[in-house]
């Protein structure tokens, strides 16, 4: 698990002097625009592995996400343009759950993080870290994922 690199304490926090000095406390904690942790940024797309088929193109729809199994391995689909697919690993990166998909984002049960599926970031937490990407790609009437 991420702890908040500024590990104020509520005490501390409280003994602040004036609401500015609580107001910059909090906002060292506090997502960056769009409701991405500072500093997150998707890593880089694994190589290497052999694509699986994970499901065909036909079942999802452009703009919607899906999930699939690829090797034993649960992936998250999305799909954002005719001719493109996405793929994430569908491990919660906060506690490791299985996250799902749930219409045009992606929902952790246990905890309540969701995930943007362009990017895999995180756009509710409390999970810090975007979603792995991987390897995906359209070939022919199948989606096939690299794990």
């Amino acid at each position: 698990m991420d702890s908040c690199p500024c590990l104020l304490t509520r005490r501390a926090l409280l003994g602040a002097t004036g609401a500015a000095g609580t107001a910059a406390a909090l906002s060292a904690c506090a997502p960056s625009g769009g409701g991405s942790p500072a500093g997150q940024t998707p890593g880089p797309i694994p190589t290497g592995g052999t694509p699986v088929r994970v499901g065909k193109v036909s079942d999802v729809a452009v703009g919607s996400t899906a999930a699939g199994s690829a090797n034993g391995k649960d992936v998250l689909i999305y799909r954002p343009e005719e001719a493109s697919v996405l793929a994430y690993s569908a491990v919660c990166p906060h506690a490791g759950c299985v996250v799902a998909p749930a219409g045009q984002e992606f929902h952790c049960p246990c905890h309540g993080s969701i995930f943007q599926p362009s990017d895999g970031g995180v756009q509710t937490g409390p999970a810090r870290k975007p979603l792995s990407r991987l390897a995906a790609a359209i070939d022919g009437e199948w989606i096939t994922v690299s794990v």
